[in-house]
């Protein structure tokens, strides 16, 4: 049992928090439960999937936290036992897929008897988050309540695994990095990029706050897809041309299938609108054209990683695909191995390389809770979060 202290308002349950319907085709990902099995069953339902807090209370057979640690109630488990965790991929650890009707555990009572349940085993939203071990991880910081919840939020934890943990691709000094959308995982996955050494790293974002952001947190260029249009991919090829075009000189020729143009790593961070944004909206509000596009502008030998939630079907050049050389990985929580990289993440807050205040853009009280998310919504905030 873990006293919150701040927890992120994420966009991703940002429509289910407030009630609305989504713009995108259909919900994406679905609700462990659904509204309609939530009102046939009488049960109800704390949202919010990641925190950070002091632990009050543990059972009897909790060994990896104590009574009074702060700890970040992460968004993806770790459990260290199963088949993915054994193979280093805590990213897709299995008891992430045990949030079924018939896995969630009832951890309070309403006043008529409605049992009450937590979103993802977290439930954020609430004064305490009642979890389990697999959840939590412990971290040793004085970092104020606001700074922890943004690097220990599940969009900051994401971007930064997708460019400083290495655990799906490590970014090599000198490398050209894309990041495709620059929200808070993408503005987070900007400064891991800058971090791990890249020396040209493009922002890509419609909305033009969140661009120059992107421009204080390490990114060198950015660009507005819906200037760019159809030239985009082109844009992001020529930036990364480099200075020398001579095959015998290590030079990156840009002509041809397999030519060397295109960022060495990208990361593709955009995903369908779950409502109509206030500000600049993008070219596609389904998400599938920036997945394209992210294939696309990625060089041959290079790494596409993607994190978002669109909505739809891809379909890409089948020459590219099968032997453009472009390496795909899916990377949920973007690869974070959570007891290995929040830590890490955690020490990076606390030596200023990592700036968590720039992205956290709105914090509120619980009583402002229901407002900032629709600014999450509107896209009027970069990153929201609560606090006690």
């Amino acid at each position: 049992m873990v006293g919150t202290e701040a927890t992120n308002l994420c966009y991703s349950n940002a429509t289910e928090v407030l009630g609305l319907p989504s713009t995108a085709e259909k919900a994406t990902p679905p609700l462990p439960v659904s509204p309609a099995f939530l009102a046939k069953s009488r049960m109800a339902l704390i949202q919010g999937h990641g925190g950070v807090g002091i632990v009050e209370a543990v059972g009897p057979e909790v060994r990896r936290v104590q009574v009074g640690d702060r700890v970040c109630v992460s968004g993806t488990p770790q459990c260290g036992s199963c088949y993915q965790c054994l193979r280093g991929r805590a990213d897709m650890c299995q008891f992430l897929g045990r949030q079924g009707p018939n896995d969630l555990v009832p951890i309070a009572d309403m006043r008529d008897g409605t049992p009450v349940y937590a979103n993802s085993h977290i439930g954020g939203l609430a004064e305490l988050m009642v979890t389990f071990e697999e959840w939590v991880v412990p971290v040793f910081t004085k970092a104020s309540a606001a700074d922890l919840g943004m690097v220990c939020s599940c969009v900051a934890v994401a971007g930064l695994g997708c460019t400083a943990s290495q655990v799906l691709a490590a970014i090599e000094t000198g490398s050209i990095v894309a990041v495709v959308g620059c929200g808070p995982l993408g503005l987070s996955a900007i400064q891991g990029a800058r971090i791990a050494g890249a020396s040209t790293i493009i922002g890509i974002d419609p909305i033009r706050v969140r661009r120059e952001v992107a421009l204080k947190v390490g990114a060198t260029h950015v660009l507005d897809p819906n200037v760019e249009g159809d030239k985009l991919v082109e844009k992001v090829r020529e930036l990364s041309n480099g200075p020398n075009t001579r095959l015998w000189a290590g030079g990156r020729d840009s002509g041809g299938l397999l030519g060397g143009a295109g960022a060495d790593f990208v990361v593709e961070a955009v995903g369908a609108d779950r409502a109509k944004p206030k500000l600049e909206a993008g070219p596609d509000p389904t998400g599938i054209l920036p997945l394209q596009q992210a294939y696309m502008m990625c060089a041959p030998g290079g790494h596409l990683v993607t994190t978002s939630l669109p909505t739809g079907n891809v379909t890409l050049p089948a020459v590219v695909f099968t032997i453009g050389g472009r390496t795909h990985h899916a990377g949920q929580y973007g690869g974070a191995n959570p007891m290995r990289d929040i830590p890490r993440f955690v020490e990076l807050l606390d030596k200023r390389q990592f700036d968590a205040k720039i992205l956290a853009t709105t914090v509120v009280p619980m009583e402002g809770m229901l407002d900032a998310y629709q600014q999450v919504v509107d896209r009027t905030t970069i990153t929201a979060l609560m606090t006690a």
